[in-house]
């Protein structure tokens, strides 16, 4: 029956190993989004696919693929309870797709799974849109149209790295295509596709300020934002406080944002120069923007919050470009009431020894900068230590800090010290956010990874305002001198072991920092000018073209016939009239008779080449052996099994006919 009939495989082994990997590649960044059964199913499929190959398997028959059909379905609607979705969506291509491999046999079939390869790296793109995932996603597509190619040209494995050089030419072909559509393509403010989820706790920023809440971040590389300072007057390192969030309410050692308090209105509150910033920022799920301590002006779908930070009205969900202007004096000369209220709540739990340490500080300064001034001697005589890993604290965390342990990290710092302030009756409020960065001198620009994440504390003092006070900076000056990478570079080079690190070492470590610069530079300039080319962008660019006037209907005609013309010039560039590349042994032979016909002898059309040899031999008897040879030089070279270099031939042809006054 035709229903149960089992072909025998025809397609080459080659080519299918080649879009198998290609369809590997593609779906390996996608193995995250799809249910974990899957990915054994789609290389088990390939590797059968593979094995049917061989001389006398043959392929599945309609049945038992329509079984796993039924069975692959059923299994996503257990695993989800749903077909409606992300991941059973992206989990029923990849069925597909492994069931494709099963039953591709014909020409028509190998092209579907090539074109199913493409579509899979381009899904890819919806979740992380970074610099390393094109170059991946193009290499996918160059893998895909090469097995395309090799399969067409029907060569063996010896071709594969031809048809992998024409396949990448002619996807070169298409770069003036996409390029024409980047930039004339219309663009709308809104996404066209964002399927990737919020992620939690992506920048480290969260409502809450616990022991070890900051510290745990404190090893983690992921780059949070970058910042350009276009009017070049950037602060020193030590100086950028990169503001995130305000927490209101406290208890020791633990902070929270509190109530919800009136936003803040900054006009004439600050002064200062302007320190402009251009800043991408990561998705990360959250509300927050960064910006220099202390951002001055509002910037679109955002708000300054109490506290004197920024807030995005919608949460950061994809690649966020902003700019804002920061001014580091504070001018604030009065402290509302609802704040006053809000920073001068009291811990709920405070020992006899934290209470005496407190009051001695009041009775001895009546000043608040005074109190402020031995509250930070305080931390630098007691001898207290910075460190990444300072432990558990148990529910007095408070003494246990200030009296016990005295070991902590910024957050263990900029609590106490807040706490302490309230105590002392001083209003006071921690700070979250970033502290300095990497200076990248290739972009000039500034990136801030997790490991920057920091917290201070802000007091306010009458006749000055707020005021910034980082216990840190007394604990460990190095680490906001130096940043928190250069404290941990200085850490390591101090070398308790007492070994001294190798120069090859230190200068591998140097090659290594600057190709990853090198590198960094590359993704923000592609998320900066390739990601981040929105409506305004173009809308710019579209207006130095002489554009700006044209409406959408004009410019998408426009787009649409100068891309039919491009295409065309293509096409017929690809089809044009080639002259064939004679045979050099085709030449060489054609020359040899006509040397022979200019003395009398030509070859008769039906005539082979050792009848035409003995002929003319018969006639020329003093060139004889060269005329034989040539001839049977030549016929080895068109009839033998393995033919003889062309060389030998070429240059009996060559002898030959230089010397055309012997044939007489």
């Amino acid at each position: 029956m035709k229903l149960l009939h089992r072909p025998f495989s025809a397609v080459g082994t080659t080519p299918l190993a080649a879009v198998e990997l290609g369809l590997g590649l593609a779906a390996v960044p996608l193995f995250d989004q799809v249910a974990g059964w899957i990915i054994p199913l789609f290389f088990a499929a390939g590797v059968a696919r593979l094995l049917m190959n061989r001389p006398g398997a043959r392929l599945p028959s309609l049945p038992v693929k329509a079984l796993l059909f039924g069975l692959g379905v059923g299994a996503i609607f257990l695993t989800y309870h749903s077909f409606v979705g992300v991941a059973p969506g992206l989990s029923a291509l990849v069925l597909l797709v492994s069931l494709k491999l099963l039953e591709t046999n014909t020409v028509r079939d190998f092209q579907v799974l090539a074109l199913l390869g493409y579509f899979l790296a381009l899904c890819d793109l919806f979740f992380t849109q970074t610099l390393g995932l094109w170059l991946y996603v193009a290499a996918v597509f160059t893998l895909l149209t090469a097995a395309l190619v090799h399969f067409h040209r029907g060569t063996g494995t010896a071709g594969l790295l031809r048809s992998a050089r024409l396949g990448g030419l002619l996807l070169a072909q298409a770069l003036p295509v996409i390029a024409l559509l980047f930039v004339f393509f219309p663009r709308s403010r809104v996404p066209f596709l964002q399927f990737s989820q919020p992620p939690i706790s992506a920048t480290g920023m969260s409502d809450r300020l616990e022991p070890g809440g900051v510290g745990s971040l404190a090893l983690g590389d992921e780059v949070i934002f970058r910042a350009e300072f276009p009017d070049g007057n950037a602060p020193s390192m030590s100086a950028m406080y990169w503001r995130g969030s305000v927490l209101w309410r406290g208890d020791g050692l633990k902070w929270w944002r509190g109530p919800e308090l009136p936003a803040e209105r900054r006009q004439g509150q600050l002064g200062g120069a302007a320190i402009r910033q251009r800043i991408v920022l990561e998705p990360h799920g959250a509300h927050w923007l960064f910006a220099l301590d202390r951002p001055a002006t509002e910037i679109r779908g955002a708000f300054l919050d109490a506290g004197g930070f920024l807030q995005t009205q919608r949460p950061v969900l994809r690649q966020l470009q902003y700019e804002v202007f920061s001014r580091p004096d504070n001018r604030e000369s009065t402290l509302p009431g609802i704040q006053r209220q809000a920073t001068q709540r009291l811990p709920t739990r405070v020992s006899p020894q934290v209470q005496t340490l407190v009051s001695g500080w009041r009775t001895a300064h009546r000043d608040d900068r005074a109190v402020v001034d031995a509250a930070l001697h305080h931390f630098r005589a007691e001898h207290f230590t910075y460190s990444l890993s300072p432990g558990t604290y148990g529910p007095d965390a408070l003494h246990e800090f200030l009296f016990e342990r005295r070991v902590g990290f910024c957050e263990h710092y900029a609590a106490a010290f807040a706490s302490l302030m309230r105590l002392a009756g001083i209003s006071s409020r921690v700070v979250i956010g970033y502290h300095g960065g990497e200076y990248n001198a290739r972009g000039h620009y500034v990136t801030v990874r997790q490991s920057d994440a920091h917290a201070w504390c802000e007091v306010w003092l009458k006749g000055e305002g707020w005021l910034r006070v980082d216990p840190t900076e007394v604990i460990a000056p190095e680490r906001i001198s130096a940043g928190f990478a250069g404290f941990l570079e200085n850490r390591e080079a101090a070398n308790p072991t007492g070994r001294v690190p190798s120069s090859a070492r230190t200068g591998w470590r140097e090659v290594r920092r600057e190709l990853r610069l090198a590198w960094d530079n590359l993704s923000y300039q592609w998320d900066l000018r390739v990601l981040g080319f929105d409506d305004d962008s173009q809308r710019s660019v579209l207006a130095n073209l002489g554009l700006g006037n044209f409406r959408w209907a004009e410019i998408t005609f426009t787009l649409l016939v100068g891309s039919s013309l491009l295409l065309s010039a293509l096409g017929l560039w690809q089809t044009r009239v080639r002259q064939p590349r004679r045979d050099p042994v085709e030449l060489g032979y054609t020359r040899f008779c006509r040397v022979l016909a200019a003395a009398g002898v030509a070859r008769e059309p039906w005539e082979g080449p050792l009848g035409f040899s003995e002929r003319a031999a018969a006639r020329f008897t003093s060139r004889a052996a060269a005329i034989r040879e040539i001839a049977a030089l030549y016929t080895r070279l068109r009839y033998a099994p393995t033919p003889p270099s062309a060389s030998a031939f070429l240059q009996a042809v060559r002898a030959f006919a230089d010397h055309p006054a012997d044939l007489k």
